[in-house]
């Protein structure tokens, strides 16, 4: 009896490590928020989650077991060897196969799985001889949650102590230059364009890529020296209004760049005032003699320009609404992009009725795939101007730009070139990548591998069949890798002739079929973020062949 036990034991310990490691990943993906994880729930994956075996079958086998098992020890320990050699063959497969989900091992990650798994043993322990233990099983779900709870009040604490520190380190850097960044899209990319452009007269840092959180943001601060920086560019990310207001209050920026407004993370936000109101929170922030830097063309960033304290630079291509940088005569094909910019008044502060004239042209030209860029750049260059840096070297630097790791990076792969755009995820940034594709002969077969996008809230429907009726006007062959945005993607399609739709979830399938373009001339557009849970494989091909 003492060998069964100790068999079931341990069998009992892999299977909760696999579950409580499961668990945790997806809270991990969502940041640990009940909100970005109520959201996941509410799209078919996120019902796919809770159907599953781990979260809702065994349990339901559970519950049954609970309330019919006759008190016998033996076919207790029984049911419970069936069950756990279930769960192994269950792990065993998925773990063949790469599809084993596990969160990234941090601090936090590692406390909440251990704890789970304390409260689990000490419970086992107890009711090991019952068939009460069935209930522990059909629980394992709702006691890491619960440990996510319980964290979040010594998470608080600790963030109001990394606050404290990062905030006290910088108010010593007297001599640093802070730039903050934020829009509901382009904001990697106008980061490491300021960055690049920047660096030719400053010593100049910025956050890494996907650190644009306040926790993330305040870590960084604490982990680099700023003694011998100059300036200190920040990404500003949020999922609700007063995020970017405590960014602001811990980094105190001098120049806020507002990149551009759309229905990105709409779900969480509530609604488009929401979220336009939480990216103004960087302009209001800025000192009086600061910059504010924003998009005239769009609608959602001129509104409320009135109401900043600093003085206020404009860019777009619409003349119509009088930008300080006016930016025209793009053009862009697969080498690269051209423009002219006009810059304003020889970049004096901007009056409140608009007025002064065109006093310099800029040509520029940059070795980056995007008509888009072109006002990707424009801030750079405002911002740039507003530091002193000369046109000449503006223009030198614009001439060895390059975009961000996966934001339209162009690689061989065999007789096939893939457009890798796998960090996008927003409409606007879709709809670019597909006029590149467009851009390209028709000698090529053109391919879309896309998950759609996440967290649009009431807008998906409808921004997912625009693209839709996008890629059926551009590409041959649609690859749909999530249920969530099947039924949309297929509707705006429709029953074009001169394109196929397949649909593929299982990764070894999907790598089976990308493995063919490589002897063949394709052109593979991987649009917006690749779930390491669902294609791993995939994407560990990719990289390996670069």
């Amino acid at each position: 009896m003492l060998f069964l036990t100790i068999l079931i034991f341990s069998l009992w310990i892999a299977s909760a490590l696999v579950d409580y490691g499961a668990f945790c990943y997806f809270w991990q993906l969502k940041e640990y928020r009940w909100d970005r994880f109520r959201d996941f729930l509410s799209t078919i994956s996120g019902r796919k989650f809770l159907l599953s075996y781990s979260v809702c079958w065994r349990s339901i086998i559970c519950l049954v077991v609970f309330f019919l098992l006759i008190a016998n020890i033996k076919l207790l320990y029984l049911i419970l060897m069936l069950m756990f050699a279930i769960d192994l063959a269950r792990n065993a497969i998925k773990f063949n196969q790469r599809r084993l989900e596990r969160p990234k091992i941090t601090l936090k990650s590692t406390i909440i799985i251990i704890s789970s798994l304390i409260v689990e043993v000490c419970l086992f322990v107890l009711l090991i001889n019952s068939n009460f233990v069935f209930l522990l099983l059909a629980c394992r779900w709702l006691i890491l949650s619960s440990m996510v709870i319980i964290a979040k009040p010594p998470t608080k604490l600790i963030k109001i102590i990394y606050f404290k520190k990062a905030k006290n380190k910088l108010e010593r850097q007297k001599n640093l230059l802070i730039i903050g960044i934020t829009g509901s899209y382009g904001k990697t990319t106008v980061k490491d364009f300021l960055e690049q452009i920047l660096t030719i007269k400053y010593r100049v840092i910025k956050t890494p890529a996907n650190i644009n959180t306040d926790i993330g943001i305040a870590k960084f601060i604490l982990k680099t020296d700023f003694s011998k920086i100059d300036i200190f560019i920040v990404e500003m990310g949020a999922y609700k209004r007063g995020e970017i207001k405590t960014i602001c209050k811990l980094v105190k920026p001098k120049i806020g760049i507002l990149t551009a407004i759309n229905e990105q993370h709409l779900s969480l936000f509530g609604s488009l005032k929401n979220i336009q109101l939480a990216k103004y929170e960087l302009l209001d922030s800025l000192p009086a003699d600061g910059l504010a830097i924003t998009n005239s063309d769009n609608e959602y960033c001129r509104q409320y320009l009135q109401n900043v304290v600093s003085p206020v630079k404009t860019f777009g291509e619409n003349r119509k609404f009088n930008p300080d940088c006016f930016v025209k005569e793009i053009v862009s094909d697969n080498r690269g992009i051209n423009f002219i910019v006009e810059i304003k008044d020889n970049f004096s502060p901007l009056t409140k009725a608009g007025g002064g004239i065109f006093l310099k042209k800029l040509k520029i030209s940059a070795p980056i795939i995007g008509r888009h860029n072109s006002l990707n750049i424009a801030p750079t260059i405002l911002a740039g101007l507003f530091l002193n840096i000369k046109d000449e070297d503006i223009i030198k630097q614009c001439a060895k730009l390059k975009l961000p790791p996966k934001t339209l990076q162009i690689y061989n792969y065999g007789e096939s070139l893939i457009i890798d755009d796998s960090y996008n995820a927003n409409p606007q940034g879709f709809l670019t990548a597909l006029k590149i594709l467009d851009e390209y002969q028709d000698d090529w077969n053109k391919i879309v591998i896309t998950r759609g996008m996440l967290e649009l809230g009431k807008k998906s429907q409808y921004w997912h069949e625009k693209i839709g009726q996008a890629i059926a006007q551009v590409a041959n062959e649609l690859i749909i890798i999530s249920p969530d945005s099947v039924e949309p993607l297929k509707k705006g399609v429709k029953n074009n002739k001169n394109i196929s739709v397949k649909v593929e979830f299982n990764p070894n399938k999907l790598l089976a079929i990308f493995q063919q373009f490589k002897n063949n001339k394709y052109l593979i557009l991987i649009e917006n973020r690749l779930p390491q849970l669902k294609i791993p494989i995939l994407v560990s091909c990719i990289y390996v062949y670069f």
